[in-house]
């Protein structure tokens, strides 16, 4: 852990995105970092966990292929609905107005990708921690 990164403890984080290469790359830096991380690459799997796990934060791209939302809120409102008290961080390339307007609203943080792990990491630290 480096004397920047606030420790958490085993905080339990889901990382839901349909980008291997980008879930595992944050899901090991996370580890590195302290963190207990759980990859759902789709949205049955994300499902699954959050029935069966309480998440600090849930970190989710809503545009998994294999099940594109048409409805942005699908994903969403799963987990709202899964982990109630979850920080939610969404972090898409596709983003909408209905999407920006729902994040605003339920007050979920709202980001763009690309994002280096390093300033991803930093917004789910502030998730842990609020």
């Amino acid at each position: 852990m480096s004397a920047s990164t606030p420790s958490f403890g085993r905080q339990k984080i889901l990382l839901i995105d349909d980008d291997e290469l980008i879930a595992d790359s944050l899901r090991r830096y996370l580890s590195v970092q302290g963190c207990d991380v759980d990859v759902a690459l789709e949205e049955g799997a994300a499902k699954t966990l959050m029935g069966q796990q309480h998440y600090g934060v849930v970190v989710v791209d809503p545009f998994l292929t294999g099940g594109v939302h048409l409805d942005d809120s699908a994903l969403l409102d799963s987990i709202s609905l899964l982990q109630p008290d979850a920080s939610v961080i969404v972090v898409t390339g596709y983003g909408s107005n209905d999407l920006t307007q729902m994040a605003s609203a339920a007050k979920i943080s709202l980001l763009s990708k690309p994002q280096s792990v390093v300033a991803l990491s930093e917004f789910i630290f502030k998730g842990l921690s609020t």
